[in-house]
């Protein structure tokens, strides 16, 4: 199938919201597809896979998430009609459960130059039904003060598609026909995938689970008018950002999967004494493995990749590699019942700028997952601290723990900001939620890291980020993890010589 490149822009792009119906089976969907790419620069092309449950026609319709006169997307065009089949169905590989979408290109567009960096959504339009594909557009310019980092590396990982009670997996659990507890196309961790693809659509609407807290956060920053440009999960690990370019950096999202070149671009950013605000939690929280359009993640030892640095598809933590290390707290459980943010240090400048006393609570803003400073795992490399919550809530298992929302700076002069709660983009975007002492707070934070409040040059960045390097590489930690390879393959007891003469 030969890919069209019609694009027909609107006149003047106005806001409204896409009008896509909610799903229940993706076996009993009308229209399915995946782009090429989770992002694509200006002048750049991008395709779309697509496939419809009876052949027809499809237009795809491009919209841009932001502040756009009250809503949250903006129109900017459609593609002429497409000429659309029935794909083959989805493949899946018996061994990691891996499955991908032999589909060809329906329909490539290409990037308008003049398109702003952002989160773009396409909806597929055919008869009986709609569908989205997510993906940014990307400029990565020096002059923007902020980078925001989408989290599409966690979209995939949580992505079930097939989502129809029989085939589809994810990194937790596929369909199995009895379910764990007997039920009919109940879900069982035992059945979930090893591996996950992008080649494929996202489950039910093509809205990622995790995205629409992400966009509350995008909304509320394009509002406030903050000079950003966006990038994917993808940018951080293939080495295409420049973390010394910006100010800081932003996670917006639920980002609970990293690799290690994920990881070592966060950590050039902080060497440089570039800042980093995470505003959900449970993040840097899983090692995956980039392949191509692929993840993998075992989380387990059963890993046949063992001795590449930094090792198993494990929990960064089990590395010995905690993720408090970098953001100053980490993981600790599931919320069962929303509840209170609870202020503390509340003479801190970033509450002061928001007007809150000690012990204030934000009602029903700790949900979903909660971080905590945990006194076990290494604690973060800070030339300050400070937590800004200590809020009580209820686990999954019905246990009391503390939730800790936390800032600290690093000896490079770098913030780190980790919010420690799902729910706080909800307080700055989300109608309904948002609470003008949170984006109070939130924007004191922004602004004291765009005043520069750091490393004065990227001159002096770049020599800060390569000292450091050059420090971390001839530690004795790192030399020894370099070494263990080699140990292992000696005997015993060239290994116990190597001890005691170390």
């Amino acid at each position: 199938m030969r890919p069209l490149d019609g694009f027909i822009p609107v006149a003047s792009p106005v806001g409204t919201a896409p009008d896509v119906p909610d799903l229940t089976d993706d076996a009993a969907a009308p229209v399915k597809g995946f782009a090429s790419d989770t992002g694509v620069g200006p002048g750049e092309p991008i395709d779309f896979h697509i496939s419809v449950a009876e052949p027809g026609t499809v237009t795809v319709e491009i919209y841009r998430v932001g502040d756009h006169d009250g809503e949250r997307t903006v129109l900017l065009g459609a593609s002429e009609p497409i000429a659309a089949v029935v794909q083959p169905e989805p493949v899946t590989d018996a061994r990691s459960g891996l499955i991908t979408c032999p589909w060809q290109a329906s329909w490539r567009l290409n990037v308008p130059g003049d398109w702003k960096s952002g989160a773009y959504l396409a909806v597929l339009r055919a008869e009986g039904g709609a569908n989205f594909v997510p993906f940014v557009v990307r400029r990565l310019r020096s002059s923007a003060s902020w980078l925001v980092v989408v989290p599409f590396a966690c979209y995939q990982a949580y992505n079930m598609y097939p989502f129809d009670g029989a085939r589809g997996k994810n990194l937790y659990y596929g369909f199995d026909a009895t379910g764990e507890h007997g039920e009919k196309g109940g879900q069982s961790s035992k059945l979930r995938a090893q591996s996950v693809s992008f080649q494929r659509p996202y489950e039910l609407t093509g809205m990622p689970r995790e995205a629409e807290r992400v966009h509350d956060f995008i909304v509320w920053a394009e509002r406030q008018g903050y000079d950003m440009e966006f990038a994917t999960s993808a940018d951080l690990n293939d080495g295409r950002i420049d973390p010394l370019a910006y100010k800081g950096l932003i996670f917006p999202g639920h980002d609970e999967y990293w690799s290690a070149g994920m990881r070592r671009t966060l950590v050039r950013a902080f060497d440089g004494g570039v800042s980093a605000v995470f505003l959900q939690a449970n993040n840097v929280y899983w090692h995956i493995r980039y392949e191509g359009s692929t993840i993998t993640c075992h989380k387990s030892r059963q890993d046949p990749v063992k001795n590449k640095r930094p090792g198993q598809t494990v929990m960064w933590r089990d590395l010995r590699l905690p993720e408090q290390e970098l953001l100053g707290a980490q993981y600790v459980s599931v919320v069962k019942d929303d509840a209170p943010l609870v202020a503390a240090n509340a003479d801190h400048w970033f509450w002061q700028a928001a007007g809150v006393g000690e012990g204030e609570a934000f009602p029903g803003l700790v949900g979903g997952e909660a971080d905590s400073v945990q006194a076990k795992y290494r604690e973060a490399d800070a030339a300050e601290f400070t937590i800004l919550a200590r809020s009580p809530y209820t686990d999954g298992a019905g246990g009391d723990r503390v939730q800790h929302t936390v800032l600290h700076r690093k000896p490079s002069g770098a913030w780190v900001f980790d919010a420690g709660t799902f729910y706080w983009p909800l307080a700055l975007g989300r109608e309904g939620f948002v609470d003008p002492r949170i984006e109070a707070a939130t924007a004191a934070l922004l602004a004291r890291i765009a005043a520069g409040d750091g490393l004065a040059s990227r001159s002096a960045r770049r020599r800060a980020a390569f000292a450091a390097a050059v420090r971390r590489e001839a530690s004795p930690a790192a030399v020894s993890a370099k070494a263990k390879p080699v140990v292992k393959r000696v005997g015993r007891k060239v290994k116990h010589t190597l001890k005691r003469t170390s």
